[in-house]
C-alpha cells in the first residue's frame, strides 16, 4: 500500500494565527504538522508583502520544511489584482502570481492556486471574505452601472489562461477552488472556465466543504469535473452554513465522494482544510480525527 496522500491545508494556519499568518508563523505551522502526525503540507502566500517576506525566507523554509521531514505539495498566490479592471494593475497581479509560482517550484511542489476572488459588483454592507468565513451571513449587491458580465468573464478566461501558461512553462498544474460568494462558486461554473481556458494544466480544487455549503451533491460534482479534479479540501459541514469541521462530523456522504474519486483514478492529495473560529478551541483534535478519517476511508477504496 502507498502512503496515504494526506496533508494539512492552510486554514490550520489561519485559524490559529490569522490571515495571513507572519512569517514566523510558517515555522510554527510547520511544527504543528508534524506534531499533527503529518508528512505534507501546503503554503498560502497573500498580498505582495506577504509574498516578499515569503521570498526573503525561502532558503531557510525551504530547509526547516526538508528537516522536519515534511514536502509541500501546492503553493497558493492569492493576489486580488489578478482581476482588476485596469490593464497596468492586473498585469502587476499576474507578475506577482508568476513570483508565487516561482516559489512553488522553488518548494519542488507539483501544484499551485488562485483564488477567483467576488465579482466586481457593489456590496452594501457584508461583503463575503471581508473578514474570513462568516455563517449565516447576508448580503445586499447592486450592479454598477456599465458591468457586464459577459465582459468580465472575458476577461477572468484570459487572465486563468495566462496564469495557467505561467505554471505550464513550470512544469505545474494550476487549479481554482470554487468557494460560496466567488466569481466561481460550484462546479458548473468550474467546468465552464475549464473548457473555455482550454490548458490540459488547468483543474479543480474539490473543496467538499464549500462545496457541501451551496448544497451541492459532491458525488455529482466530482463526476462532472472527472479527471480535472486534481486536489481535495476536506472538511464537513451541515449542509447550511459553512463551517469547516472534521470528515463525519456533518452530513457529506464520504462513501459516495471516494466511490467517485475512485472511479477516475485520482491520484492528487487531500488536504485537512479543517478549521474556523467554531472550533478553535479544540482544533488539533479535529484535525488529528481529520486525518485519520481520511486516511481510513482512503485505504479502504484503494486510492493508496
Amino acid at each position: 500500500m502507498d502512503e496515504p496522500r494526506v496533508n494539512l491545508a492552510w486554514l490550520y494556519a489561519i485559524t490559529r494565527y490569522g490571515y495571513p499568518p507572519r512569517i514566523e508563523d510558517f515555522y510554527s505551522f510547520i511544527r504543528d504538522a508534524v506534531r499533527l502526525g503529518f508528512r505534507a503540507i501546503e503554503i498560502e502566500v497573500y498580498g505582495e508583502d506577504n509574498l516578499k517576506a515569503v521570498e526573503g525566507e525561502r532558503v531557510k523554509l525551504r530547509d526547516f520544511v526538508e528537516s522536519n521531514g515534511l514536502s509541500v505539495v501546492n503553493v497558493a498566490g492569492i493576489f486580488p489584482q489578478l482581476l482588476s479592471p485596469i490593464d497596468g494593475v492586473r498585469e502587476r497581479g499576474l507578475e506577482l502570481f508568476r513570483r508565487s509560482v516561482e516559489l512553488a517550484t522553488f518548494f519542488n511542489a507539483g501544484l499551485t492556486q488562485t483564488d477567483t476572488f467576488t465579482p466586481p459588483i457593489e456590496f452594501i454592507g457584508s461583503k463575503p471574505y471581508s473578514t474570513g468565513i462568516v455563517f449565516a451571513e447576508r448580503y445586499r449587491v447592486k450592479i454598477p452601472v456599465g458591468f457586464s458580465w459577459r465582459g468580465f468573464w472575458g476577461m477572468l478566461v484570459k487572465v486563468m489562461r495566462e496564469c495557467s501558461k505561467v505554471a505550464l512553462d513550470h512544469g505545474l498544474r494550476f487549479a481554482i477552488e470554487p468557494r460560496v460568494g466567488e466569481t466561481i462558486a460550484n462546479s458548473d461554473a468550474m467546468l465552464r472556465l475549464i473548457d473555455e481556458v482550454g490548458m490540459d494544466n488547468f483543474g479543480a480544487v474539490l473543496d467538499v466543504g464549500h462545496l457541501n455549503a451551496a448544497k451541492e451533491l459532491i458525488p455529482l460534482s466530482i463526476e462532472k469535473l472527472g479527471d480535472r479534479v486534481f486536489y481535495v479540501h476536506a472538511s464537513d459541514n451541515d449542509g447550511r452554513d459553512n463551517y469547516h469541521w472534521s470528515p463525519g462530523r456533518g452530513v457529506v456522504d464520504w462513501d459516495s465522494v471516494f466511490e467517485e474519486l475512485r472511479k477516475f483514478n485520482f491520484k492528487g492529495y487531500i488536504a485537512i482544510d479543517v478549521g474556523g473560529g467554531d472550533i478553535r478551541d479544540r482544533l488539533d483534535d479535529e484535525v488529528v480525527q481529520a486525518r485519520r478519517f481520511i486516511e481510513d476511508i482512503g485505504a479502504r477504496y484503494g486510492l493508496w
